[in-house]
């Protein structure tokens, strides 16, 4: 969004975030909705496709309370917008809905960290969710290259000012309910979570564990009757007899991924910190140890 909209103009009143419902007036300052995350990069976007001039007209009219019976489903946002003089004209405004790689990239993401599924059944959103989209390749919120469509029946001079209009009460709306934007973009909440569940039972069942069961050897010779190795009772084979195991493989620092990003702001992620101070206790243990057996 450029910060080129007057912010003189921001009503100051009413910090209490409202749902978008059936439309109404902006009840947000927009310097608000430009800081929070995703509703700050959807109207970066909408100011790219429908220009700065129509954006000023949008915050007017939302402010003015001309937008109406606003719909949000996945692949567009509707409204009914009037201009000043004249009734209400339906604008639909179609947003580009992510397909089924991106889908794949960003679930396999989320099945990372427990904290996404935890917060998704809440009703939460994640704080890093904008981010964790990003790193995996994948835009959340539509960018500037993709294709943005307006449909009304309204004088086509007026179309993109009402499809701004309708911006800056969707943006509002994700303030409230940033999860909408997902629905937006092709997935429920309710879907993700259930491709989350089935992500992770997909990569136990890919040898990748946790904590790798424990195995015991079921392949060992039958035990000699009592009577048999009643000399031997105390005595156990030495390790070079035991058979040679491949390594488990098991996911790195399992214990910090399921406790997800930490909350607390610093320099560097605390979790890549710990991990750090981790790897270097283990090596310093497993050094001392090899002392003690030299």
């Amino acid at each position: 969004m450029t910060r080129s909209i007057d912010r003189k103009r921001v009503d100051s009143t009413g910090r209490t975030a409202r749902r978008a419902g059936r439309g109404g007036k902006l009840r947000l300052p927009p310097v608000q909705l430009q800081e929070h995350s995703i509703a700050g990069t959807w109207l970066d976007s909408m100011t790219h496709h429908f220009g700065d001039d129509a954006m000023e007209w949008g915050l007017e009219a939302a402010q003015s309370g001309r937008v109406r019976s606003i719909e949000l489903g996945s692949g567009f946002v509707s409204a009914s917008v009037s201009e000043e003089g004249e009734g209400g004209r339906r604008v639909t405004v179609s947003i580009p809905m992510l397909d089924e790689q991106s889908w794949c990239r960003a679930v396999d993401g989320m099945a990372s960290e427990a904290v996404y599924t935890a917060r998704f059944m809440e009703g939460e959103c994640p704080p890093n969710l904008l981010q964790l989209f990003l790193s995996c390749n994948v835009n959340l919120v539509p960018g500037r290259d993709e294709a943005v469509g307006i449909r009304t029946k309204a004088p086509s001079g007026s179309a993109r000012r009402r499809a701004a209009a309708v911006a800056w009460l969707i943006a509002e709306r994700l303030v409230v309910e940033p999860l909408a934007m997902l629905r937006l973009r092709g997935q429920g909440v309710d879907d993700i979570v259930q491709r989350i569940r089935q992500r992770r039972s997909m990569r136990l069942s890919e040898g990748a564990h946790a904590h790798p069961p424990l195995n015991l050897q079921n392949e060992m010779e039958a035990p000699l009757p009592l009577a048999d190795s009643i000399e031997q009772y105390w005595r156990t084979p030495s390790l070079d007899q035991l058979p040679p195991r491949t390594p488990a493989q098991h996911i790195p620092h399992a214990l910090l991924r399921r406790l997800g990003a930490s909350p607390l702001e610093g320099k560097f992620p605390l979790s890549g910190l710990l991990e750090t101070i981790y790897d270097q206790v283990g090596e310093a243990s497993r050094a001392m140890l090899e002392g003690d057996q030299d």
